[in-house]
């Protein structure tokens, strides 16, 4: 008992210590934006006041190594000709999986385009609209790297170390889910749910992968990647006059039966390649 406590402990100053750090850099920003934790944020201030936190977040697992003897491959950051291959891998699972997702929803017409004052968004030019893409796919990669690193790496590992794997897992899991309140609010809350297990299909997926965090990180980069460019070029929104837990919630992924269908059958598909 007396060790799990440590471990817990542990997990839980490196994140408060990690966001002192970065509360005491980025309060300028704080200032700028008029903004409280667990308040809600445009994608653009959202981003600005991500940008130090995720720079911080590899000198925060280093020192947490360096302090308790650990290394990179520890906490699964191994670098190998297979963790590129795992890290397509998951991308390119996620990216069928959404597209999938969209054919469904569209075809049960449960999406529609977004209406306002200028429906139409701006032409691109191909090279504009590559560049986009490039851009969005660096960001994906940079995100999902980010949390993959602490949260299925560091605390995953951090606490394998006294509980069991399961209990582990639905531990980190839920601290995943929960520090996206800082971000979202109380309306975040309706999106807690569908985070926690995809907090515990990033699990499955690293543990499938031999301990490597690049299957995990395919995976999320691919899904941030998708939705990014689907809200940035097509603009959808849940169908009116469909019940909510079928269509979800306008902007956030994940609050509808068929998110959560997606996530059990990309669980069942990465279970199943472990297995094999």
């Amino acid at each position: 008992m007396l060790a799990k406590a440590k471990v817990l402990l542990t997990v839980l100053s490196f994140l408060v210590v990690w966001g002192a750090v970065w509360a005491a850099i980025a309060f300028p920003i704080f200032r700028k934006f008029n903004w409280r934790p667990f308040t809600i944020l445009s994608p653009e201030k959202k981003l600005a006041l991500l940008f130090p936190l995720y720079l911080l977040a590899p000198l925060m697992v280093w020192g947490a190594n360096a302090f308790l003897g650990q290394s990179w491959s520890t906490i699964g950051l191994i670098l190998t000709v297979k963790t590129v291959r795992s890290l397509i891998y998951g991308w390119g699972i996620a990216i069928v999986g959404l597209l999938l997702l969209l054919l469904l929803k569209t075809t049960l017409r449960l999406v529609t385009a977004k209406t306002g004052d200028d429906p139409t968004p701006p032409e691109r030019t191909p090279p504009q609209s590559l560049l986009t893409l490039l851009g969005l796919l660096v960001l994906a990669l940079w995100i999902g790297g980010i949390e993959e690193l602490v949260f299925r790496g560091w605390i995953q590992t951090q606490l394998e170390i006294t509980f069991i794997p399961w209990i582990a897992a639905t531990i980190s899991s839920t601290l995943f889910a929960m520090a996206h309140l800082i971000w979202d609010g109380r309306p975040g809350l309706w999106q807690q749910p569908g985070l926690w297990i995809l907090g515990w299909v990033l699990v499955i997926a690293r543990w499938a992968d031999g301990g490597s965090l690049a299957l995990a990180w395919g995976l999320h980069a691919g899904w941030v990647w998708g939705l990014a460019c689907m809200g940035k070029f097509l603009q959808l929104q849940p169908a009116d006059q469909k019940p909510t837990w079928l269509v979800g919630l306008p902007d956030q992924p994940l609050t509808s039966v068929l998110d959560l269908a997606l996530m059990g059958a990309t669980a069942g598909l990465v279970w199943w390649s472990w297995l094999a």
